[in-house]
């Protein structure tokens, strides 16, 4: 058989193992196969071995390593605006809520976003998602929630299926409306009902509905009533849970066999135990802590307690203005305490999972897209120690060859 494209002298081609979600002590179980090759046709990996089958094209990795195209499962693609001053503010020691409550942060976002046109939000998620690509990032989940209300909302999610075409990323997107109470708005039930009678046009656009449930912005019983309309409508859930105090957000994904509670920074005992019981992934966003210079998300109790957790950046403009995964992961090793293998684990399969993707995304297995990062590493346990100058050797996205080092 004559296939598209190979890839060979490979040191490591690395995958995770197990059925998605891969939960707890399984996180750490990786495949490493050594001086192996990888032949794609179609868009799909279709071998893994030591043969070089005949090839269109090949590509000599000279003894690079493979891991799985990266999956980043929350991001806030896509948005426009600069808020460079509110870091400056929060060096002079004003919060994240202090900022929003005096106008800034989201609310600030959401100007920019419903003055721009549908084009410049496509050019500004474009660029972003082509630097990532660069990264390795293959598959990226993108939110609605800069624009609170339906015109500007339908706008982010039309920008998120027009960057779903125009360029190589895989976008996935979510609707996040009850992101903060807009300036029209002086009652959160009032405006949560204004959400649920979009939720009807949001459908032509995605399947998922996620809320920032916090003390200030939208509080446990205000935000099941919205997510039970959303989930007898058919959407899959997702929570922003225990980001800035312990809300009753992460029980409350819990109650509602939501995909996942995202963040988790401030989520107590209770509600990590309940989360490792149940259906739930745990989603660890160590940037924003970096950024926000709070604390980080507990990543290593939760995964002893036998929870599945996947990783991702949280890439918006006010609280993480961070997308490289590298730096990610870094932060996740060293803060977080988790493992590398973990969280190797965490950006692929179980990423892939949170977006209905596990089945063909987050594993070098044959079947599954030929999306893959070639890293020029010895092995990817130097990837939290050379997190500051990773040097990607190639990206292949669905089979196609989108980078290489000249």
């Amino acid at each position: 058989m004559r296939v598209d494209l190979t890839i060979t002298n490979l040191s490591e081609i690395v995958s995770p193992k197990g059925k998605p979600p891969v939960c707890g002590k399984n996180m750490s179980q990786l495949s490493i196969r050594k001086n192996k090759n990888i032949a794609i046709k179609d868009g799909k990996i279709v071998y893994i071995g030591s043969e070089i089958p005949p090839a269109l094209r090949t590509i000599n990795a000279n003894g690079a390593i493979a891991l799985p195209g990266l999956v980043d499962p929350h991001t806030h693609i896509p948005f426009t605006g600069n808020r460079a001053h509110e870091f400056i503010m929060r060096l002079h020691g004003k919060s994240y809520m202090e900022i929003m409550q005096a106008g800034g942060g989201i609310l600030s976002t959401v100007k920019a976003v419903r003055k721009a046109s549908l084009k410049e939000l496509v050019l500004r998620g474009a660029y972003a998602l082509n630097e990532m690509l660069k990264l390795g990032v293959t598959t990226v989940e993108g939110k609605s929630g800069y624009g609170l209300e339906k015109t500007a909302e339908i706008k982010q999610l039309k920008a998120l299926k027009l960057l779903n075409k125009v360029q190589l990323v895989d976008v996935i997107p979510t609707f996040l409306g009850a992101h903060a109470l807009p300036e029209e708005f002086e009652d959160k039930k009032e405006y949560l009902n204004y959400l649920s009678n979009m939720l009807k046009d949001v459908r032509e656009y995605t399947d998922t509905v996620d809320i920032f449930c916090e003390k200030g912005v939208f509080e446990v019983e205000e935000s099941r009533e919205f997510l039970e309309r959303a989930k007898a409508m058919g959407f899959r859930l997702r929570l922003h849970a225990d980001e800035l105090a312990p809300s009753g957000a992460g029980k409350l994904a819990v109650e509602l066999r939501a995909v996942s509670a995202d963040h988790l920074i401030s989520a107590d005992d209770e509600t990590l135990e309940a989360i490792s019981k149940s259906a739930t992934t745990a989603v660890i966003l160590p940037g924003t802590s970096f950024f926000l210079k709070e604390r980080f998300a507990r990543g290593r109790k939760m995964i002893d307690l036998g929870s599945a957790v996947a990783l991702a950046s949280d890439f918006n403009p006010g609280s993480c203005n961070i997308y490289d995964p590298y730096l990610i992961m870094h932060l996740a090793v060293t803060r977080c305490g988790l493992e590398i293998e973990e969280a190797v684990t965490a950006y692929t399969i179980n990423a892939a999972h949170i977006l209905n993707l596990s089945n063909r995304k987050g594993k070098i297995e044959e079947g599954y897209d030929a999306d893959i990062v070639l890293l020029g590493l010895n092995s990817y346990t130097e990837i939290p120690y050379m997190f500051s100058r990773i040097t990607v050797v190639s990206v292949i996205k669905s089979g196609r060859v989108v980078f290489h080092e000249s």
